[in-house]
């Protein structure tokens, strides 16, 4: 099973069974827009093979010239050509800029963020309002949490890797998938898995977010809806607008309200 952590502005979620897949730009890491990839021409050494050899026919340029051309401040301008042209290269095929220009032929590719975990107390307090928001648990084994890539295959949903160390991926060995499924240490406390999803037509989207992105919402499948868990903060009205809408859906699923444990930092769950 895996759970969708949602805020009370989020109640339209339950409510009309829709969800959005976000794009790398509308995310809360920053990184995540700022993937490191190696360059397979340099990686043969081919760069820097072609650096070598322009180097050296300008140094071939600055030997030929007519001894009345060879100043002193020609040769600082030669020195200058010769280190901009060296670092133009390097820049525009460091692994930044080709992660850069992935991330803008990958602006439909967008994710949909899960958690292993529901009784996580940092992320109640992160993504469901203090404690006053509400989980969607899912069957991990639903199609919907299986989506099908480009070449028609299920992918199942991806687990987050954490490291204290970025990692810089090799375009030819490593999938955009791997790429995408990388995070800082600091984030491990979500167990983050991660559905992939393409939005290739603009013409779904209900409007821009402050990203100037795309919102493009997906339908959430009632065969995909395992469970309800109430936040310990919720309150009754909270409470009732999520009864009232899996009534009305015709969803019939066990529902929890979460409350703090008196004796250990954990969070306990009470059927309704």
């Amino acid at each position: 099973m895996l759970f969708k952590y949602l805020p009370i502005e989020r109640l339209d979620v339950i409510e009309k069974l829709s969800i959005r897949f976000s794009p790398f730009k509308s995310l809360n890491d920053p990184f995540e827009s700022f993937p490191l990839i190696n360059a397979q021409e340099n990686i043969d050494g081919t760069y820097d093979r072609m650096i070598a050899n322009t180097l050296k026919e300008m140094d071939n340029i600055w030997e030929n010239a007519p001894d009345e051309e060879k100043t002193p401040e020609n040769k600082k301008i030669l020195e200058n050509s010769k280190n901009s042209f060296a670092n133009e290269i390097y820049e525009n095929t460091s692994p930044y800029s080709f992660g850069l220009s992935l991330i803008e032929h990958l602006k439909h590719l967008c994710i949909l963020s899960l958690s292993r975990t529901n009784s996580n107390i940092l992320m109640w307090s992160h993504y469901a309002s203090n404690h006053e928001g509400y989980i969607i648990g899912f069957h991990d084994s639903h199609a919907f949490l299986n989506q099908r890539n480009l070449r028609g295959e299920a992918v199942k949903p991806k687990p987050v890797i954490y490291s204290t160390k970025r990692q810089i991926f090799n375009e030819t060995n490593n999938t955009c998938l791997e790429l995408f499924c990388n995070k800082s240490i600091d984030w491990s406390y979500e167990e983050e898995e991660r559905i992939f999803l393409n939005h290739v037509d603009g013409r779904r989207s209900s409007g821009k977010d402050d990203y100037g992105m795309d919102i493009v919402l997906s339908d959430i499948p009632i065969e995909a809806i395992s469970s309800i868990y109430l936040g310990s903060n919720s309150n009754k009205g909270t409470e009732e607008r999520i009864l009232n809408a899996l009534k009305y859906h015709n969803i019939s699923i066990p529902v929890f309200k979460a409350s703090i444990s008196k004796t250990e930092y954990e969070i306990e769950f009470k059927k309704l």
